[in-house]
């Protein structure tokens, strides 16, 4: 009796109300990143003000990087992203994890010249040994780490959209 229940899905429609959950989510993406940087202005360096926006913009992306790990989805965006970029999806996380690696650097560094130091010449010291020494730690650190999360997902992706491809073989 499953022949009177089933939906008819106009794919130009779906595809319109997607590109429309993808602006939002950007939008609020944005709108909570601004808020982050305003309550950061206004009221300091505390995590505690801006707590809210931290766990909507992780849990965005985490939520995201599951749903597409799960449903077999991420190793087929990834192949499409390989395809038409001129860089590998592999390349560019490990160069985010060298970037964030370089700026948490960064900012350690500037913390300690500007807090700890008692004038200029101590202020350029403690600066470049902790920059280096936060550079030696969480640059190796991030790139590999971002870097074996994302293939042990790739792989997981897989694994998914295989067992469903197998699936649907054997319904036919």
């Amino acid at each position: 009796m499953g022949l009177f229940k089933r939906k008819v899905i106009d794919e130009r429609v779906q595809n319109t109300q997607n590109k429309i959950y993808r602006e939002i989510y950007y939008i609020v993406s944005v709108i909570c990143f601004i808020s982050l940087i305003a309550k950061t202005v206004i009221y300091g360096r505390g995590v505690e003000h801006v707590a809210t926006e931290l766990v909507i913009l992780a849990a965005c992306g985490i939520y995201y990087s599951f749903r597409g790990m799960y449903s077999g989805v991420l190793s087929e965006e990834v192949e499409i992203h390989d395809a038409n970029s001129k860089y590998r999806f592999s390349t560019k996380t490990i160069f985010l994890g060298i970037l964030c690696g370089v700026v948490i650097a960064l900012a350690m560094g500037l913390n300690s010249a500007i807090n700890y130091a008692d004038n200029n010449t101590q202020a350029l010291e403690y600066f470049f040994m902790v920059f280096f020494i936060s550079l030696i730690i969480y640059v190796p650190f991030l790139a590999v780490v971002l870097y074996t999360s994302h293939q042990s997902a790739i792989k997981k992706s897989k694994q998914i959209n295989d067992k469903m491809l197998e699936d649907d073989e054997d319904k036919w």
